[in-house]
This record gives structure tokens, sequence and C-alpha cells, in this order.
């Protein structure tokens, strides 16, 4: 359901959902829908705190952290060149901090002024209804003083704005399509030896590619036609560029790996091939979410790093490619959802859950802690009786929120109002999210004959184009769950239960006339253990996708992919919380 700020309420006439809403209106008497508040944040502040760093931090102030850094880092910080800051607004020499919170709102926190709250900025969009799947801080990339920002939206369209101060200068300038061919963009700062900052750009099968900067922006092409620098770079799940860690003047570039290790590629100057061989400076790295690059003053470089528990930390570098001990930068950082330049797959869809308790329905937002903010009241008694069918889709459109669809004697309604009749044919319905790199999530139906259908979406939460078969034989299954991206990978993937408690995924493939691939086991057995399972979408910051299941107890856990594949996807599980057997069905 689409998130809004307290206190805003959907218009909508008798016989539609609120419009614009990720959630569907209760019930009327004739059983079509009725005008309802929308889903609400947190009514807390959702600023994260913390001072970006000026210059190197003073003595005593850093947290003895070896778990993180290589154990033959030395202690001292090597002095040398250092790069410009990608993100510098106000113009001190030190990179500022982008971020988004869970409503969609931007703020900017300026180093120049550490103690003030931070700003709210208006991050002027080249669609007004979308949302971006990812910002990326690319540096002054014209060098007239002000820096470009890079604009991702989930159809793939990349568009560049300059920022100066909390306001964007010129608008929307450039724009160009295709970048959906790209699970991962990455700010690299200069790595050609030319002045002009860079973009590199990993595929989904793992090929990695440099785009050269040509040192114009505005309305002119800011990079240059591709070389591919890279192959098997899809073994990273967090990726970082634009700074300097080895402190001889170019940019270089950081990866992390799903199982803890740190990987160090120095610069090189070479067009060609712009860094050299990968070096691991690290381990441990799994414990934060995100990570992404900041550049201080002094020209020195750190690495920023959330926790699940939404503190952050800085590292900074000692100038030998090797990070020293971290510092406490802030905490509050759960209700973001976005950092720009962080260095993970971007997630977009849906990251909430609803849960019904007899005729009642109540929403629970998810923070990016592995957990939700209080509940709060969709639809009292009477509203979405046993008689609806209720599907809470990955977002069908623009918007970064789901969508919520009910049948109703066999017609669909969404949140336009009624899409149509016939859908009793189906016994289940789940948007699982974007199947054919279009960009929006997509619905798939199982009908009575246990044969599996796609309906792409047409992006406006409303209209499928014509269903496309993807297989049958699928009531070996008594679960199927739209869960996001599992793998890793960036596309959306499918996940379903056995009847012996075994639990699959069929990965994405971004295709549209053959969307899954050959399915592969990821939980052994013992998932018939939970009575309810449902896919919240990424309520662990790290862009893939959770699922939650609750016991007979009443008891709800959290399982966050690892990144890593098979039986390994799940390392644990976290506890979101008791009294959960009081709702019949989550969606």
């Amino acid at each position: 359901m689409r998130l809004k700020r307290s206190g805003r309420i959907a218009a909508c006439t008798a016989t539609a959902l609120a419009a614009g809403m990720l959630l569907a209106g209760p019930a009327s008497a004739d059983g079509a829908p009725k005008p309802t508040t929308e889903l609400q944040l947190p009514k807390v502040n959702m600023r994260g705190t913390g001072a970006l760093p000026k210059a190197a931090p003073t003595t005593g102030t850093q947290q003895k952290q070896n778990l993180q850094r290589s154990a033959d880092a030395p202690a001292t910080a090597t002095v040398g060149a250092s790069v410009k800051p990608r993100f510098d607004v106000d113009g001190d020499g030190s990179d500022d901090l982008l971020y988004r919170d869970l409503g969609g709102d931007h703020y900017l926190k300026k180093s120049s002024n550490p103690t003030a709250a931070d700003e709210t900025i208006n991050v002027q969009k080249a669609d007004y209804d979308e949302d971006f799947k990812d910002l990326i801080p690319a540096g002054d990339l014209n060098h007239n003083g002000y820096p470009e920002l890079l604009q991702l939206s989930i159809t793939g369209q990349l568009s560049m704005v300059e920022v100066a101060s909390t306001y964007l200068t010129n608008g929307v300038t450039w724009s160009s399509r295709g970048w959906n061919a790209y699970n991962k963009l990455i700010a690299a700062g200069d790595m050609t030896g030319d002045g002009n900052p860079d973009l590199l750009a990993r595929t989904h099968g793992g090929a990695l590619y440099l785009y050269p900067g040509t040192g114009r922006a505005g309305t002119d092409t800011p990079y240059g036609d591709r070389i591919q620098v890279g192959s098997g770079w899809g073994k990273f799940d967090q990726i970082i560029g634009g700074a300097d860690y080895n402190a001889d003047g170019i940019a270089d570039v950081l990866a992390t790996a799903p199982t803890g290790e740190m990987f160090f590629y120095a610069g090189t100057g070479n067009i060609n091939s712009p860094f050299a061989d990968g070096v691991q400076n690290g381990m441990g790295w799994t414990i934060y979410n995100q990570i992404s690059p900041l550049v201080d003053g002094d020209g020195k470089t750190w690495v920023l790093a959330r926790e699940l528990s939404g503190t952050s930390y800085l590292y900074p570098s000692l100038g030998n490619g090797q990070l020293g001990d971290r510092l406490k930068f802030g905490t509050n950082w759960e209700y973001t959802s976005l950092l720009a330049g962080q260095g993970a797959i971007a997630a977009h869809g849906k990251g909430e859950v609803l849960g019904r308790s007899g005729s009642s329905l109540y929403g629970y937002v998810g923070k990016q802690n592995g957990n939700f903010a209080d509940r709060f009241l969709i639809g009292e008694g009477g509203d979405f009786p046993s008689e609806f069918g209720l599907t809470l889709t990955s977002s069908m459109n623009k918007e970064n929120a789901g969508d919520l669809l009910i049948t109703y004697n066999g017609v669909l309604y969404g949140p336009q109002g009624e899409i149509g009749g016939g859908w009793d044919i189906y016994k289940s319905l789940l948007g699982v999210g974007d199947l054919d790199n279009d960009g929006y999530g997509d619905l798939l139906a199982l009908d009575k004959s246990d044969v599996l259908w796609m309906y792409p979406s047409q992006g406006n939460s409303h209209n499928f184009a014509s269903r496309i078969r993807v297989g049958g034989g699928w009531g070996i299954y008594n679960k199927l769950l739209g869960a996001g991206d599992i793998t890793g990978d960036g596309r959306a993937d499918l996940v379903v239960r056995g009847t012996d408690g075994a639990l699959w995924v069929y990965p994405g493939t971004g295709s549209g006339t053959a969307p899954l691939t050959d399915r592969v086991k990821i939980g052994s057995g013992g998932w018939n253990g939970f009575n309810k399972l449902a896919a919240v979408g990424d309520i662990t910051g790290d862009g893939r996708g959770d699922l939650m299941g609750v016991d007979s107890s009443g008891t709800a856990y959290r399982y966050s992919p690892t990144g890593l594949q098979g039986l390994n996807t799940f390392s644990g599980r976290g506890t979101i919380g008791t009294g959960w057997n009081t709702y019949g069905q989550l969606f």
C-alpha cells in the first residue's frame, strides 16, 4: 500500500479503492470498496544523527574494531594525494550526505554545519509520479563547482540534475534509457586519469562496464561509450567507488562479498584496465546492510557503514588500501530507506505486511532494522470479511510501495476501482515483483488446475497485458510467495513451499516469455511448522526481500537472505515478536 505521512486521507468514490493507496477500501453494503484512511508512517523524526567528517578524527575518539581490518594494517594513516568529493553541495570541500526516509522525503546532511538539523531537499524528478530506485552522486561532471546527481528510475531511465544547496539549479537536464540492463550503477570518480568522473555499471550476469566521463553536463552527454572492464562481479553484494584508499590520487573500488570479506581494487588510471586485481583488506562486513564512501575536507577517505540496528559507523582510510578502527557516527538510521551512493542493489516494491483478524485489517510498516513500526487499523470489524480475497502485491506502478488487490464474487478490484471479472477461475494471486524487466511489478495467478499464469502489469496498478502461461504442476506446493529478490541479483524471484515442508526458489530471469528458471532448494524441511508465511519485502535495508513466518504459538520470525545460494540462502532467523496468532492471514 502507499505510504503517506500521518493525517493525510485518500479521496475516492464509493465504488473504487482509495486512489494512490497500497491498501483497498473496506466493503460497502453491496460488496464494493469504500473510502478509508491511508497507511500511516511512524510518528517519529526519521532524520539520522551524526556529524560528517571534515578532517581526521582527534586522538582517542576511535573504537577498537579489528574485525573489519586485516591483521597487517598499520596503525597510522599514510599521507598522500587525494581525490575530490562526489557530493559537495555546500562548497566546503567535503562530501555531504543525501538520504531518503520511509515516506519518500529526502534530507541533506551538510558537513559545513554538523550541529544543524538535516535540511529537507527537493530532488526534482524527470517524472513527478515516480519514486527513484536509486540515487547516485556523480561528482562535478563539468567542473563548474556544483555536483551532479543521477536518478535511476524503475523503468531504467537515468536522469541528471545539478545540485546547489537544498534546491536544484536547472532541473532535469539529461536523460537516457536502457539502464535496466544493469543491476547496479557506481559513481566511480576519475578512474581514467583525465580529471573527469566516470561511471561503473554491473549487469545481472556480473559483467562490469566503465562509462568514461566526457567533462560535460547540462544537456550534453556526460559519458562516452561503455568499455567492458571485468566479469564475475556478481559475487559482490556491495560495491562502492569514487574515493581514494591508497593515497595515490586515483579513484579506487571497494567490494564486499556475502561471506563478509572486503576487497580493495586499486585504481590504475588506465581506461581499458582501470583497476588492479582485488586484494582482501578486511572481513566481517555482513554486519552492515549499507556502506557508502565519503571524502572529507583534507581529501581523506572514509567508509560509512550502517548496522541492522540503525547505528552507523565511520571507518577512516589508512592510505594503503586498508581501513582503520571505526568510530560511531550516529543512530536512528533504521528509518532511512536509501543512502545516495550506497553499495547494495536498491530495493523497490514494498516493505509492509497486512494482517486480517476476523473481518478487521491491520497494517505494519517495515523499518530497515528487520522489524515493524506499531500497527494501525486499516478497516474495522465487517470491513474486510473472509469473502474478500486479499493480495498485497509488490508495486505495479512507479511508486515504491505495494498495491492491495481484492477479489469478490469473481471481480478483481485495484487502487483505481474495478479491474474486471472472471477471476474466480484462480485459487490464488500473488505479486512477486517485476518479472519482465520493465520496472513494474507483475501478477501471478494459479488456476484450479494448478497452472501458473503471469499477467504483465502496464504500470498503473490497474491494467494488465494478455496473460502468459508459466507452467503446470504447481499443486506440489502448498504456499507460493511473491518474495522480491531472494538470490541477490536484483531480479524478482518466486519462493514456494512443498507439501513436505521444503522451501524452494524459482529465480527470476527478466524475460517476459520465460520469467522463471529451474528451482533451487533453499530450505531442507520444517517450513510446514509455520501456519503463516508472508513475503514482506526488504525490511533489513540490504536490498533483498525478507520472509516472515509465524508458528503455532504466535511468534513471528524473520528470514533474511544472505546473498549466498542454495541451502545457505538463509543463515538463521531473527525474532519479530509474539501475538501474531491474532491474525488468521498475513498479506
